[in-house]
């Protein structure tokens, strides 16, 4: 192969998985919430909860540390509204989640506004620190093994504790006790009532656990993979990654291979919007006149389309959005 297309590859892998890893992230709380029958539409406002709450904390006080626990901290406070709203109160989760996307929208907007404010009123600027953004991770001898090496081994932290956390949860689902309790909650709420499980708290604590997952993958995409933060700069991947667990037919297997293919898809655009500038090959030049647009659009083009091909006759869990109990005496 040429060592140059050899490059390329090597390049676009490691974006693939840069991209994917908070999509992976924030599926893998989405999963567990959806199994035990929550749908949360308002993952999308608790990524960028995330987002800048781990920037914001992490410049002021300097420690990236800091700033990724409160994104985990700020994202599960945010979920216990949705769940307090949704779990507890028996609100319509679609219409909760919505509402949620927005008071997040409202928020993040309004804090960075007061964030700007404050450091500029102390000239101080509001890009991060040195130290308080995460570098890459590499691992040792393995980060210089040929192609696997940078794909694999030189990533940021999270992506190795996301390795982790995708292992640990799919064994929890598939082989335990409680993974059982988690499936049987979205499919037969009321025989784990009749065996003595709490539904709602069950509930509760798998909303917890997906607003904890969304938060630290906000994190990922402030103070990780951008070091910069910007209003709304979620741009919509909180709802692919609900396009994304329904496109792995809720398993934790499909949710990864959903979320390599967006990010390759999203991978390959951002190169092609270079390359149509600085490639020698005319075919690449005439995408030139190609709004920018087009490109940003593609990745979720594809999601829509994979995503419309590949889930059907599968309905996920049988009480998927449905408030528990059902039905209440008065």
């Amino acid at each position: 192969m040429n060592p140059a297309h050899e490059n390329l590859l090597t390049f676009l892998a490691r974006q693939t998985v840069s991209a994917a890893t908070p999509l992976i992230l924030a599926g893998i709380g989405e999963l567990v919430s959806e199994l035990a029958g929550v749908i949360d539409i308002g993952i999308e406002g608790l990524m960028l909860t995330g987002c800048i709450a781990a920037y914001t904390i992490a410049g002021a006080t300097g420690h990236g540390s800091l700033g990724l626990a409160t994104a985990i901290l700020a994202g599960m406070a945010v979920a216990a509204l949705f769940a307090a709203t949704t779990i507890s109160g028996r609100a319509d989760q679609i219409v909760s989640g919505t509402a949620l996307n927005l008071l997040a929208l409202g928020l993040s907007g309004t804090i960075w506004s007061l964030y700007q404010n404050w450091r500029g009123n102390h000239d101080l600027s509001t890009a991060l620190p040195h130290g308080a953004g995460y570098s890459r991770l590499a691992v040792g001898a393995l980060a210089r093994l040929p192609f696997f090496g940078p794909v694999f081994f030189d990533q940021y932290s999270l992506f190795y504790a996301t390795v982790l956390l995708a292992a640990m949860v799919w064994g929890i689902i598939r082989f335990t006790r409680m993974g059982l309790i988690l499936r049987a909650l979205g499919d037969s709420p009321q025989a784990c009532q009749a065996c003595g499980i709490a539904v709602r708290t069950w509930r509760w604590l798998a909303v917890l656990f997906a607003g904890g997952c969304a938060g630290a993958a906000g994190a990922y995409l402030s103070i990780m993979r951008t070091h910069a933060f910007a209003t709304d700069m979620t741009g919509g991947q909180g709802f692919v990654v609900l396009a994304l667990v329904i496109f792995g037919r809720w398993s934790m297997g499909g949710l990864i291979l959903g979320c390599l293919f967006f990010g390759a898809i999203n991978s390959l655009q951002q190169t092609l919007q270079t390359a149509r500038y600085t490639s020698h090959y005319a075919a690449l030049h005439a995408l030139q006149s190609v709004p920018f647009e087009v490109f940003q659009m593609l990745p979720y083009v594809a999601a829509l389309a994979a995503l419309a091909v590949l889930s059907r006759n599968h309905p996920g869990p049988h009480r998927l959005g449905r408030p528990w109990p059902e039905e209440i005496s008065l």
